[in-house]
């Protein structure tokens, strides 16, 4: 796989993925829970940070804009950036605010299973003055960048003010956005590109959660519509929908092993990014994307190379 050395401006939340791996043998005798002995445990970047790693894997130079906390979790975001070549200058510090951080407590025998997951954060907006310094640090990397990333996992860093901003400097310099977010699908109409999975499409439209194509695609090709933008579905086992002026078609997954399935649709907009930014229309994009995500989930810690895709 050929990708080019583009530079992408990634925004969004920052957070940590602390993994504890273990067998369970028995039941509490406290509770009627599962006593997990630990045997492993991970630490990686997630959300943006997940994104921005997976990017530089594959080759990019990337810029990340985001918010930490003034905490012990704060420099361990910042080593891992370190540790890939990218530049922290671009986190916000935010006093009072915690580096969103989740703890996931896995068994992996009998079988591999997630048993608990604790998150540490904050999910109301930031503060006035770190919406303007987001803002600020979004306008001086966007004349360098070829595409600009947006990892929502509204979590308050992505603000109504920042979207509209980062949306408007988009079109006037000329910049494709790509997103990925948890809040309302409609906060980002005009964006090149948005990803929901199937669960957020149902929800736009006040639909019980289904991967029916029936209707899947006639309700992706409203949502393009209604926001003037590609919209590509990511649908698990299905692989990927595209719906645009062209119509729907759907890409499977190449998926052959699952093993972890958090942070999948980061790997998945990271590889769909790097791909369109390399050249690659939209439909061999998603093509790339979804080799890229089905390498990922079959690995502990969720990342793909470009060994991955050769």
């Amino acid at each position: 796989m050929d990708f080019k050395k583009a530079q992408i401006l990634v925004i969004g939340d920052v957070m940590i993925d602390h993994y504890v791996y273990g067998s369970v043998e028995r039941i509490s005798p406290e509770a009627p829970v599962p006593v997990l002995i630990k045997e492993d445990e991970n630490t990686f970047l997630g959300g943006a940070g997940l994104v921005t790693t997976n990017l530089r894997n594959l080759g990019a130079s990337v810029d990340l804009v985001g918010v930490i906390g003034e905490d012990e979790e704060a420099p361990i975001v910042r080593k891992y950036l370190s540790d890939k070549n990218i530049s922290d200058q671009n986190l916000i510090v935010e006093k009072g605010r915690p580096t969103t951080i989740k703890k996931r407590f896995v068994a992996t025998l009998p079988y591999f299973q997630q048993l608990l997951r604790l998150d540490n954060e904050r999910r109301e907006n930031v503060k006035p003055e770190t919406e303007q310094k987001i803002i600020e640090n979004v306008k001086q990397k966007m004349d360098g960048s070829d595409l600009v990333v947006i990892s929502d996992y509204n979590k308050g860093i992505l603000t109504a003010k920042v979207i509209e901003s980062v949306i408007a400097l988009a079109k006037e310099k000329g910049k494709k956005i790509l997103v990925d977010t948890k809040r309302s699908l409609y906060d980002y109409k005009g964006v090149y590109l948005i990803a929901p999975n199937t669960r957020e499409l149902c929800l736009a439209f006040g639909l019980k959660n289904t991967n029916d194509d029936a209707l899947i695609l006639p309700e992706a090709v409203k949502l393009s519509k209604a926001l003037g933008s590609i919209v590509v579905v990511k649908r698990g086992g299905k692989g990927a929908t595209i719906a645009d002026d062209d119509g729907t078609r759907t890409y499977p997954s190449k998926a052959e092993k699952i093993v972890n399935v958090s942070g999948a649709g980061d790997i998945f907009l990271a590889t769909l990014a790097m791909a369109l930014a390399s050249g690659q229309n939209i439909d061999d994009a998603v093509k790339t994307a979804n080799l890229g995500c089905g390498k990922a989930i079959a690995k502990r810690h969720p990342l793909v190379t470009l060994e991955d895709l050769k």
